[in-house]
């Protein structure tokens, strides 16, 4: 509890009567210094009982990702039966633990609260980089009812929420690139088997078929290429492995890496049907098949929001771990900050490596081809 500065200039009026009442000795300063001293001790008593029945409940969004607006909501309840609540103003602090800067702090306000009633206090408010967030201690203030006094009650009431990576843009024609050779994006090998979906006819050769698909007798039997037609199945299988490469060129290169992986993620499961298998060098391997629904999407994007350049496991080993979980017909798509690399990609026995049975394209982040593919969104920050 402390004095505004209406309450200070209050106070000097109230000692300057009581000043004057005994030294001129006037009974109408004493009573008139009786009833400014009773003021304060009415806002004193006022603000501070009003705090004291008050209960607050902090709402978190579902899910937030960086750079975009979101609302932190306060359900303040009063639970004292005689005595509403005025004017109640509820601040919150939030303090970044995975960059360690300054905390800031977000302030909501209520008008009036009836007995036995809640109100709802809410505020916008927009974070800039991803990680991990701490919200709390809370604090309640109210300056009802003369403004003379600033009544502050603490709650220790901490939470913590995790930004996601800020969304970027996938060009149009991203999935034909992805299953093309383009600048920037290499395929090391095509799958052995099978995987278009269902024959059911034949055509023309076009550029970027591929050769396996050629149906001979019919191509001797009227002098050109014809290949055979598959109708592409509904359901969908992706694999991505994000290479979190120590030299990185800069910050800049390695948040780029990582709004990609999470705008590629978001992007593929807006199909329910598609199948996705994911890994990160410092951290875990997982794929829908065996975690299905928000949970899947849920984990990735929070590995991506925490990832950072400690060291992780070989690219290698985690190239291994996401085929064991997803399927090696897969195609997947390595996102890193680096030019393709297969000595990290086959370790140091290539008998056990993987990486040559696999359909794999890479995406080097740090490239400016890679713009074909993904553009970032601005930043307002």
């Amino acid at each position: 509890m402390r004095l505004t500065r209406s309450g200070y200039h209050f106070g000097f009026v109230a000692l300057f009567t009581i000043v004057g009442a005994v030294v001129r000795d006037l009974n109408l300063l004493a009573i008139l210094a009786g009833l400014l001293i009773g003021t304060l001790i009415i806002q004193w008593r006022f603000a501070r009982g009003t705090l004291l029945g008050l209960t607050v409940a902090r709402q978190l969004p579902t899910e937030v990702f960086a750079g975009d607006l979101f609302t932190l909501r306060y359900r303040i309840r009063n639970a004292r039966q005689l005595l509403p609540g005025w004017f109640i103003q509820v601040d919150d602090r939030i303090l970044c633990e995975t960059h360690r800067r300054e905390a800031a702090n977000g302030h909501a306000a209520v008008a009036y609260i009836g007995c036995r009633n809640e109100q709802l206090a809410m505020f916008n408010c927009r974070v800039a980089q991803r990680g991990r967030y701490l919200l709390g201690p809370l604090k309640l203030a109210t300056e009802f009812p003369f403004g003379l006094m600033r009544a502050v009650r603490w709650i220790d009431r901490r939470e913590e929420f995790i930004v996601y990576p800020r969304l970027g843009q996938l060009r149009q024609g991203w999935r034909g690139w992805m299953l093309s050779e383009q600048p920037g994006l290499v395929a090391s090998r095509r799958r052995a088997g099978v995987n278009e979906g269902d024959f059911y006819g034949l055509r023309g050769w076009q550029n970027g078929d591929s050769r396996r698909w050629i149906h001979w007798r019919t191509t001797a039997r009227i002098g050109e290429l014809a290949v055979r037609q598959f109708e592409q199945q509904q359901r969908q299988q992706i694999g991505i492995l994000v290479d979190l490469h120590q030299d990185v060129p800069s910050g800049e290169s390695l948040e780029r890496l990582i709004a990609f992986a999470a705008t590629l993620v978001n992007e593929v499961l807006r199909n329910p049907e598609t199948q996705v298998g994911f890994a990160i060098t410092d951290g875990m391997a997982i794929s829908n098949r065996n975690c299905r629904g928000g949970e899947f999407r849920r984990r990735v994007l929070s590995s991506l929001a925490l990832a950072t350049r400690q060291p992780g496991a070989p690219l290698h080993d985690k190239l291994r771990e996401l085929v064991s979980v997803s399927d090696a017909n897969w195609p997947i798509v390595i996102a890193s900050t680096r030019p393709m690399d297969l000595q990290a990609l086959e370790g140091n026995r290539a008998d056990e490596s993987v990486a040559g049975r696999l359909d794999l394209r890479w995406l080097n982040l740090a490239d400016s081809s890679s713009e074909q593919i993904f553009m970032e969104t601005p930043r307002d920050d």
